[in-house]
């Protein structure tokens, strides 16, 4: 089995939609747009998690639905980086170097979340005259 076949399955094991593209492997998330891309070399490895651009919009309806976004988000967040970690150890364990480049996406992610979280509020308090003590 190739390496990339290999991440391939460890991302299906994790129900991630996968995309094979040449030396790179994106695994993408059911419940929202973040993505979780492998790139592969001779012998290095770089991990990466990624927000797709239609994640607000996604965020934008759950929020209106009145689910907690930022608790979702962040369990996606947990789900991929623990993916992240189990294909790093496996692909160490064939000798590669291994780079996990995930803190920056995430940070991206969690802009977005209090963004659209902060938009919603305001649309509230305009709206509705809600305050955010009254949330």
């Amino acid at each position: 089995m190739s390496v990339l076949d290999e991440i391939r399955e460890i991302m299906e094991d994790h129900d991630l939609e996968v995309t094979l593209n040449k030396n790179m492997v994106i695994g993408l998330h059911s419940s929202v747009p973040i993505v979780l891309k492998v790139y592969v070399g001779r012998r290095k490895a770089s991990i990466e998690l990624e927000a797709e651009e239609d994640l607000r919009d996604v965020l934008d309806e759950l929020v209106e639905a009145g689910e907690d976004i930022e608790s979702l988000v962040d369990d996606v967040l947990s789900e991929l980086r623990d993916v992240a970690i189990e294909i790093g150890r496996a692909l160490e364990n064939k000798g590669y170097r291994v780079e996990l480049n995930l803190r920056e996406g995430e940070n991206d992610v969690r802009d977005i979340v209090e963004e659209v979280t902060e938009e919603y509020e305001e649309i509230l308090e305009e709206e509705l005259g809600i305050s955010e003590e009254e949330f």
